[in-house]
């Protein structure tokens, strides 16, 4: 499953925010909130700590870096427990206003690894398209100077 969405920032800009471990839990639907940033991240290897859910239900859980190639390509595997791992790959493309950022799902373990990708797919297309309208829109905001009032 791939969703893709145009961001009117550069790729540096959105990479920025891709970069900020802390920013996590605001652009990535299902987050809620962060324990700690790896302070290597987002090197191959770095992890993030953070956890799922709604309080009282909440599960805590990793997100480990596999490949990063600045500004160009962060590959991800969410571990997702206890219901399953997750590889993401986000890859941002140059467009003439901006930054084109194609965000990739492909489930590794648990649960989602055995289900037909159709439901997968079904399941995982609204909460990816929300949270790249999440991205975009961190990586799009004004600045007090660019705002007219």
């Amino acid at each position: 499953m791939t969703v893709t969405r145009d961001i009117h920032a550069s790729r540096q800009q959105v990479w920025d925010v891709m970069a900020d471990g802390w920013t996590y839990s605001q652009w990535v639907v299902g987050n809620s909130r962060m324990r700690a940033v790896d302070p290597n991240w987002p090197a191959p290897g770095s992890e993030i700590r953070h956890s799922i859910g709604v309080w009282p239900l909440l599960l805590n859980d990793v997100t480990v870096v596999e490949k990063s190639a600045p500004p160009e390509e962060l590959v991800l595997h969410a571990k997702g427990r206890p219901f399953g791992g997750a590889r993401i790959t986000l890859r941002l493309h140059d467009i003439p206003d901006g930054c084109r950022v194609e965000m990739t799902e492909v489930p590794v373990s648990g649960l989602a690894a055995v289900m037909p990708s159709k439901l997968s797919d079904i399941a995982v297309f609204p909460r990816n398209r929300e949270t790249l309208w999440r991205l975009a829109s961190l990586a799009e905001r004004l600045k007090p100077t660019e705002v007219d009032d």
